[in-house]
């Protein structure tokens, strides 16, 4: 398939300050966990069942914060993305425990704001608007990287 098209639901578990990313084995960058959104389907009810299948918890999806647009290479075959990005919260989830994914290709970290501007996050406008939205900022996002230039962190 030539040019795929990903529409995605993300969310943004917050402790403490601290992030839930995924990372997908043999991948550098890491990103928000969440997933494709099937034909028909919600966001928010695509954002509840990826939650499920990746991490085998539920959660509650809360406020809409935006939508980030993306493009990004991969085998050299260009993908573009529209993340719908929303709050989302589980009691189990526990601050220092990474959670155990249940999808042997990923993995689920914490990671403080500080650290987002290292750890390669993807669609990387996701490391300022998180920044903003964690000092206080609760402006809707809305950012694209389609005009951007593709750069090796968005090339695998």
């Amino acid at each position: 398939m030539q040019n795929p098209f990903h529409h995605l639901a993300r969310g943004i578990f917050i402790k403490d300050n601290n992030v839930l990313l995924a990372q997908a084995t043999g991948y550098t960058n890491t990103f928000l966990p969440g997933g494709h959104i099937e034909f028909g389907e919600s966001a928010k009810d695509a954002l509840m069942r990826e939650i499920a299948e990746e991490l085998g918890i539920t959660c509650t999806v809360g406020n809409f914060l935006g939508v980030i647009e993306h493009r990004w290479e991969k085998k050299g075959i260009l993908h573009c993305e529209i993340n719908q990005v929303f709050e989302a919260k589980s009691d189990e989830l526990i601050l220092n425990v990474n959670p155990k994914s249940s999808e042997s290709h990923l993995k689920f970290f914490w990671c403080s704001a500080v650290e987002l501007d290292n750890i390669n996050l993807q669609p990387y406008p996701f490391r300022k608007l998180i920044k903003k939205y964690l000092n206080g900022n609760k402006d809707i996002w809305w950012e694209s990287t389609l005009n951007s230039e593709i750069d090796d962190s968005n090339r695998n």
